[in-house]
C-alpha cells in the first residue's frame, strides 16, 4: 500500500513516491495535485514534519513564483537566502 499525504497548500493527498525510503527520509516531495513543493520528514512510515517550500501555483510565472517565495518568508515557512 502507497503512502499519502495531504498537501499544506491545496489539502488533497499525495502519494509518496515508492521509491523513497519512508522508514527515514528528509527531503522535498511535489504534491501531484497543485504542484505545490513541501519539506517532508519521515520517520518509520509516519510525517514527523512537513513545511511548504513553494505553493504549487507559482511555478506557472516566475513574477509568481518569486512573489510566493517572499510571501511564504514573510509568513516564516521556509528561509529563503539571498545570494550575494
Amino acid at each position: 500500500m502507497a503512502m499519502k499525504i495531504e498537501c499544506l497548500v491545496c489539502l488533497k493527498e499525495t502519494t509518496i513516491p515508492r521509491n523513497l525510503n519512508t522508514e527515514k527520509y528528509d527531503g522535498q516531495i511535489t504534491c501531484r495535485e497543485c504542484g505545490a513543493l513541501l519539506q517532508v520528514k519521515l520517520v518509520k512510515s509516519k510525517v514527523e514534519q512537513c513545511k511548504v517550500v513553494m505553493d504549487g501555483k507559482a511555478r506557472l510565472s516566475p513574477p509568481n513564483a518569486i512573489e510566493s517565495a517572499k510571501q511564504a518568508q514573510r509568513e516564516g515557512r521556509f528561509y529563503l537566502e539571498e545570494k550575494s
